[in-house]
Formats: structure tokens, C-alpha cells, sequence
């Protein structure tokens, strides 16, 4: 009799070890594949992004993830880009959504296919959340304000080039960058009070980083978002895409992860964030390095 009832505790926390390892939301996460039907050039390889996005979205369906966040930058130079890169996304099992964000690299198309970027990327708009499990995913746009979308966004220049000039002598004064104007801010504080009044987690995706500060392809006014978001204590990370090379930076109590960038690799970079009681686990491949967050 004893010997049974050490049996079945055995066998209960056996059972409870096992479910505890089985994430109950998963999110794939791709940063800038950059497809161009171009010859690789340095670091970059252009066209080898097909393949690595097919190999993505096999996984992916694989491990039947709940939705797929794109992090920007899914081209590089060209609108026909799209007609390449899209499909592949198409092929992801029905049921598992797919999100995009803009980048600079969306930009540097021909402007006059600037007002239809939103309807080729079936993005609601340009700053948008959506709700999962408890968990409230605020994207962000990083291209708010900046020198390369004002052909779209026609905001006051002077604006943009405060934004700017604010960051001389600074290592993220470049013109690829931008920053989040105001009108987003306020938005963003919203979403967040909603979380909080939902009880719910939140997790921020934008394509340009915020930390660590001496990033150069920081956020313009990264500081002022960093203001925002570390007065919650409801963020849990932040991810973005922009600096291909990749960083994780814990600060404040928040995770700000920088994915690697597709396009720099030769054997593909992708992750599949997994959600669990008490943690998340950034699950890489190719060049994406494990990330393990407790909270």
C-alpha cells in the first residue's frame, strides 16, 4: 500500500514537471529579411531570404505557434519585393495570424507606394495592439517621425528635425533612424493603462531599438519611450528588430531584445517566443541565441 502511494506521488510530480514545459502561446519572430533580388553583398544576403523564410514559416507550422510578429524591414529596395517575400507568409497553416510593422527599409521604395504600404501588409494601421491569453501586444511605429516616411506621414519638418538635432554627439545620429512623435506617446499610455485595468502582461514590438542607450540604431527619442514603459510594471519586454547584429539588455525590469537580422546570416535567424506560467523563453535558430525571462 505504501509502496503504491510513493508510486502515484512519483507519478503526479512527473506529470506536473511535464505540463509545466509546455508553453501556452507561441510566437514566431523575424527581423529584417531584407529580400532584394540582388547578389549578396558583405554580410547581407539578399536573395538567400527566401529559403530562409520558407524554412521559418515550415517551422513555424511545425511547432504550431499561435501567430507569426514581423519585426520590419521585410524588404529592402523595391515594391515588387513584396510579390517574392508575401506568398511565403501565405503558407503558414490556416488559424496561426501574421503581424507586420514598418521599418526604414519599407521606405526606401519608390514614395509614390507609400500610401498603399498599410493595405500590402494588411496592418490595421501604423500603431495598432491585439490581446492573447492575458497577454496585451502593443507594435509600435518606429518610422513615426523621420525624414524618410514624411513623404506619407507629412508631419511639420521643423518636428523632425528637433527630433534630430537632439541627438548630436549622440551614436544614434543618423538619418535612418526616427522617433515616436507625441500623438503615439499618448496612445501608447492608454494602452498601457488598459492593460493594467485588464489585469493583463505586456509585451512591445517596434522595429528600432531603445536600449542599451549607446546603441546606434537606437530610437531618436528612445529615452522618452523609456520613461513611458518603465513606469509599468505590467512590460515585460520589449523587442524589436533594426540592429541586425542582435543584444539583450535587462533594465529597470524590463527585457529589450534585439532579434537578429535575417539577412545577415548565411544559415537563417528566426525565434519562437514561448509563453509559460512564470517565464518566457526566446527559443533561437540560425543566428538567434536562446533568451531565457523570468518574472
Amino acid at each position: 500500500m505504501i509502496k503504491h502511494f510513493f508510486l502515484l506521488i512519483s507519478l503526479l510530480v512527473v506529470l506536473g514537471a511535464c505540463s509545466k514545459k509546455e508553453p501556452y502561446l507561441k510566437v514566431g519572430l523575424v527581423a529584417d529579411p531584407q529580400y532584394a533580388n540582388n547578389p549578396s553583398s558583405g554580410k547581407r544576403h539578399y536573395r538567400e531570404t527566401l529559403w530562409k523564410l520558407e524554412e521559418a514559416i515550415d517551422t513555424f507550422n511545425y511547432y504550431k505557434i499561435d501567430f507569426v510578429q514581423n519585426l520590419g524591414d521585410i524588404i529592402d529596395v523595391e515594391w515588387e519585393s513584396f510579390d517574392a517575400v508575401l506568398p511565403i507568409y501565405d503558407k503558414l497553416k490556416p488559424g496561426i495570424e501574421n503581424h507586420h510593422l514598418l521599418g526604414n527599409h519599407e521606405f526606401d521604395i519608390d514614395s509614390n507606394y507609400f500610401k498603399d504600404i498599410l493595405k500590402r501588409l494588411s496592418m490595421p494601421n501604423y500603431y495598432y495592439s491585439y490581446s492573447k491569453k492575458g497577454w496585451r501586444f502593443i507594435v509600435l511605429d518606429a518610422t513615426d517621425y523621420s525624414y524618410f516616411s514624411n513623404a506619407l506621414q507629412d508631419h511639420d519638418i521643423r518636428q523632425i528635425d528637433l527630433y534630430f538635432k537632439n541627438t548630436k554627439d549622440q551614436l544614434n545620429n543618423y538619418r535612418w533612424n526616427s522617433a515616436i512623435g507625441i500623438k503615439q506617446q499618448n496612445w501608447l499610455k492608454k494602452e498601457l493603462d488598459n492593460a493594467r485595468f485588464l489585469d493583463q502582461r505586456i509585451i512591445l514590438f517596434s522595429h528600432m531599438p531603445l536600449r542599451p542607450k549607446d546603441d546606434p540604431h537606437n530610437l531618436w527619442n528612445n529615452h522618452e519611450i523609456i520613461d513611458i514603459i518603465e513606469e509599468s510594471s505590467d512590460v515585460i519586454a520589449f523587442i524589436n528588430g533594426h540592429n541586425h547584429a542582435g543584444n539583450h539588455v535587462f533594465k529597470n525590469g524590463i527585457h529589450y531584445i534585439t532579434v537578429f537580422g535575417m539577412v545577415d546570416t548565411k544559415i537563417s535567424s528566426y525565434g519562437i517566443l514561448e509563453f509559460y506560467k512564470d517565464s518566457l523563453r526566446l527559443r533561437g535558430y540560425g543566428n538567434q541565441k536562446n533568451i531565457s525571462i523570468k518574472f
